[in-house]
């Protein structure tokens, strides 16, 4: 059976970074299958386009399968973000999982996920955030109290969590950290043609040109769905996400990362708050960061709560593939000949899931559906081929 790599992306929009490391996870093996992000992502916020056009963008620039990540994953925080992706990388029986790194130190950061797993850590860090310290600062405070005085930047957080995921799931994969090149996670510039996604949707906005950061292909996406007015933002979807908070008063309080009290901050704000710009300064708080603050938005408008996050952190409820490739049809046929359930179509999915796999499936859907009430786009029953 052909060797896979895993990786685990948003491709929000999909950029010439990307492709640089889709190219090195290349060279770990031969079929590439990247977990993508559905139509919202980790960062609280819905992608600038929609789930199919990104998986077709990936498909075109080198990857062989494209795996959907389900929102109850994709809208979370690192932790559980990481492990549902690895989770469904194990599922696909992938060798190696390749990802961008500042520090290129796939070691160090092997020696991070041990020392962040040690208990004197945790009970650290429990204390610290008892304390109201948001989970930068206390994550940041329990390293010091262990003499652990280096600060990492997002992308080797993230390769933390991932390391961490793979001990749960007990995965024979191994981890492969790649040395993230020019652009920083949040970096807003550009150098030898490449930009993070974050840097792009900022040009985007303000109508600065990204041919020469996006591959030709990326590129037409783009400029026609900006000449359409086809890119979603979070602020779209305030009238919703208002009315989810005021009908939902009394259910506000079990929705995932809302902590005790929360909850009647946010029901004040949209109460009285007609925009978004203005309720959001309301809700802001020095204990929360931006992204969970819009996780929780992204929360609430989805229905994600405590009690179905704890539940998936558990176990993967379903795999659904969005597309693949010639070689990536070819790894699926091998895969099923092996009895594990790949969803490929919705058709007949009562005989393949159990009633709770099923629901969690509806409410991805669900999102979706949701997701194409601001930006519009044809939904699919079935995979992307590319030949």
């Amino acid at each position: 059976m052909e060797k896979a790599v895993g990786i685990v992306v948003e491709y929000n929009p999909f950029h010439n970074g990307h492709k640089y490391h889709c190219l090195k996870a290349k060279e770990q093996g031969d079929i590439v299958i990247a977990v993508m992000s559905g139509d919202f992502v980790q960062r609280g916020e819905p992608a600038l386009i929609d789930r199919w056009s990104r998986a077709e963008l990936a498909l075109k620039n080198g990857v062989d399968i494209v795996v959907e990540l389900p929102v109850f994953y994709s809208t979370q925080s690192a932790e559980i973000f990481a492990r549902g992706a690895v989770g469904i990388l194990d599922l696909m029986k992938t060798k190696k999982i390749v990802f961008g790194s500042e520090s290129g130190n796939t070691e160090k950061l092997v020696k991070r996920a041990k020392l962040e797993e040690r208990e004197d850590f945790k009970e650290e860090l429990k204390k610290q955030l008892k304390e109201g310290c948001s989970y930068p600062t206390a994550y940041s405070n329990s390293l010091k109290s262990l003499e652990e005085k280096e600060e990492l930047d997002s992308n080797d957080i993230l390769g933390v969590e991932y390391i961490k995921a793979l001990d749960f799931w007990k995965s024979s994969m191994k981890p492969v950290a790649i040395k993230r090149e020019k652009s920083g996670y949040y970096s807003e510039g550009v150098e030898d043609g490449i930009s993070s996604a974050t840097g792009i949707r900022k040009k985007l906005q303000i109508g600065e040109e990204i041919k020469d950061v996006v591959p030709s292909v990326t590129y037409e996406v783009l400029k026609n769905a900006l000449k359409e007015n086809k890119f979603a933002k979070l602020e779209d979807f305030y009238d919703l996400i208002r009315y989810k908070i005021l009908s939902g008063k009394n259910q506000l309080e079990k929705i995932q990362d809302i902590e005790q009290g929360y909850e009647n901050k946010i029901y004040e704000a949209a109460f009285i708050s007609r925009d978004f710009e203005s309720f959001f300064e309301k809700i802001k708080s020095r204990r929360y960061t931006l992204g969970r603050v819009q996780r929780v938005l992204i929360h609430i408008l989805l229905g994600i709560d405590k009690k179905q996050t704890k539940e998936v952190k558990e176990s993967v409820p379903y795999v659904r593939v969005l597309g693949f490739t010639s070689s990536g049809q070819r790894y699926l046929k091998k895969l099923k000949e092996k009895d594990i359930e790949i969803l490929t179509s919705l058709k007949n999915i009562q005989k393949n899931l159990d009633k709770r796999s099923l629901e969690l499936l509806e409410q991805n859907e669900i999102a979706s559906k949701i997701y194409s009430m601001v930006n519009p786009y044809e939904d699919r029953k079935i995979p992307i081929i590319i030949k």
